[in-house]
């Protein structure tokens, strides 16, 4: 199932005061799904081809002291059956990632990934833009993977 591109059901500022960037990805939710299970299931495989990315980029971005993107997913926030919130500080930038479950306005239930970013200084800002096109393609991915059978 195609993810679309929505605007965030979180509230980016208070998940993340003084956020700069916010998008969200959508697809169906499987019957029965939470945002729990959507979770555990969006991040628990990572497709061979984002791990490559992943270790790329912690190898360019060590001499820079930037912290090393975790091997199986963010430190959890919060958690509950309507909402899971991730995500980590660092000096160039924070990030959350919240993944929810619920209706939509035609009463379908919908799972909704949505990243919030906020960018210290020079070095997140560049990060940030130098990333973007491969943060939408994983993400997108990423959220489709809600209807993946391991």
């Amino acid at each position: 199932m195609k993810s679309i591109s929505v605007a965030p059901v979180v509230n980016c500022s208070e998940i993340l005061p003084g956020f700069q960037f916010a998008d969200a990805y959508s697809v169906d939710s499987p019957p029965g799904m939470d945002a729990v299970d959507a979770t555990r299931v969006v991040f628990s495989h990572v497709p061979g081809w984002i791990a490559g990315l992943m270790t790329l980029r912690n190898k360019l971005v060590a001499p820079l002291g930037l912290k090393a993107g975790p091997p199986t997913g963010f430190p959890v926030i919060r958690e509950a059956a309507d909402e899971v919130l991730m995500g980590f500080d660092d000096k160039h930038l924070d990030f959350r990632i919240a993944v929810t479950v619920g209706p939509d306005g035609a009463n379908v239930r919908r799972v909704v990934v949505t990243t919030v970013v906020r960018t210290h200084n020079l070095l997140g800002r560049s990060y940030l833009r130098a990333i973007m096109p491969f943060h939408r393609l994983i993400a997108r991915r990423m959220t489709e993977r809600v209807w993946v059978k391991d």
